[in-house]
């Protein structure tokens, strides 16, 4: 299975949801996806929660602040080596970054900054914790994938924020993938058409699961609630959901994912 020694710069390294409620959502991914939950110190890490699947690192959670004016929300971190240069390129590349990136003891650095279209996005060096273990696996995230209200504008920041080099979809609306050594680790649709003031440009996370309609009713049973029904792309089958604490995701079959090496 793909593991932190796949992860390359650039590449989603981390995902985590801002929650309301610690206990509802440990439960409730617990009940999706098998997840074991791991709770850090409260004084050095704020309670920070690790999820694990099989033993291996797979997601977090965290409070939401008072102060932070978003809805309960995953969030992916971009992985890069230097913090501090990507810094710079983020704003360079028409980006704002929300603080100087923060050094987690004996973890890393992280980074969260609003990219040229809007949306916000994380990036981590990774010092002990690589990043994730097991990823583009079922009970795993599989893709992550930008909502771009401006697609040109996403190409070129990830482009120079992040170095990513893409390759363009044939289809409409227009799509890009991240490619790296043969693997495709992210994407980017043109959702123009789609978005104003109440959906805002976003990243989304997907993950998998063998059976994307007994995945709904299991997620549902658990307190979610289905807002986009199941549907079919060339490649899958996937379903978007909001968890008991408002934060949305997808799951997805695991072709549908397509980070697998060809």
């Amino acid at each position: 299975m793909p593991g932190s020694e796949d992860l390359v710069a650039g590449s989603p390294a981390w995902v985590d949801v801002s929650t309301t409620d610690l206990d509802a959502t440990i439960a409730f991914y617990g009940e999706l996806f098998g997840w074991e939950a791991e709770r850090g110190d409260e004084e050095r890490y704020g309670g920070y929660v690790t999820f694990r699947r099989d033993g291996k690192r797979v997601a977090g959670a965290a409070r939401r602040q008072d102060t932070d004016p978003a809805p309960p929300h995953w969030t992916v971190y971009l992985l890069t080596y230097n913090a501090a240069a990507t810094t710079r390129t983020i704003g360079e590349a028409g980006g704002t970054v929300l603080f100087e990136p923060l050094d987690i003891p004996d973890m890393g650095v992280m980074g969260l900054a609003i990219d040229a279209t809007g949306a916000v996005v994380g990036y981590w060096q990774p010092g002990n914790m690589a990043g994730f273990e097991s990823f583009g696996e079922d009970d795993t995230a599989v893709w992550f994938e930008l909502a771009a209200s401006d697609f040109d504008a996403a190409e070129r920041f990830y482009g120079h924020a992040f170095h990513w080099e893409v390759e363009h979809g044939d289809g409409q609306p227009r799509s890009a993938v991240y490619r790296h050594g043969g693997r495709n680790y992210a994407g980017i649709l043109d959702a123009g058409n789609l978005l104003d003031e109440d959906l805002p440009p976003a990243w989304s996370v997907a993950f998998g699961v063998a059976d994307v309609e007994a995945a709904v009713e299991r997620a549902v049973a658990a307190g979610a609630t289905l807002v986009v029904p199941p549907w079919d792309l060339p490649s899958g089958r996937r379903a978007g959901l909001i968890d008991p604490t408002g934060a949305y995701f997808v799951i997805a079959s695991r072709i549908a994912a397509a980070p697998a090496a060809e």
